[in-house]
């Protein structure tokens, strides 16, 4: 039995213990800039400072290009453009009228409630931009110049408790950007 082969299976690595004090021994770190003179600390803390600023310039621009990019587009400008308007139209506009009519004969929930599923009729892009006095005809050349005025319209509809506010809108535009 002397003679036995041992194999790579029957091999074992005797391994030998460490004690725990070796391995965690207080180690003495240095700074690589312990040896700086005070002017080249100097150097270091400026051109540090000068690298941050770098990088958050650049992340600003960035994020302004990708804002100007998305906002400034002539699709959500004419779209918040047209909800701007509408909003002014049924709140000051359209609403009062309503409301005053609804004081004569009826109680205002009970003529607004006859359009909660309906809607009132369709309000052209060029009825918006003409009502009252023409409030919005300045307007007018840049938003028909993407979108058609006959066929862009607007459908509101009330919700309960029938105030001003209190309202939905259907956008249907035939627009070209």
């Amino acid at each position: 039995m002397a003679n036995v082969k041992k194999t790579a299976k029957t091999k074992r690595v005797k391994r030998t213990k460490t004690s725990s004090a070796k391995v965690h021994a207080g180690r003495t770190r240095f700074s690589s800039r312990r040896g700086l003179s005070d002017r080249d600390k100097k150097i270091f803390k400026i051109s540090r400072r000068v690298i941050v600023g770098v990088i958050i310039v650049a992340m600003l621009a960035v994020i302004l290009a990708i804002l100007a990019v998305t906002l400034n587009n002539p699709e959500s400008l004419v779209t918040k453009k047209i909800e701007i308007i509408t909003a002014d139209y049924y709140e000051n506009y359209f609403y009062p009228r309503v409301e005053s009519y609804g004081a004569e004969d009826k109680p205002l929930g009970d003529v607004m409630s006859r359009y909660t599923e309906t809607g009132f009729s369709k309000i052209t892009l060029r009825q918006l931009l003409l009502f009252d006095s023409e409030r919005y005809s300045s307007l007018a050349d840049y938003i028909t110049g993407y979108c058609d005025p006959e066929a862009t319209y607007v459908k509101v509809y009330p919700d309960e408790p029938f105030t001003k506010y209190d309202y939905h809108v259907d956008y249907h535009y035939a627009c070209t950007f």
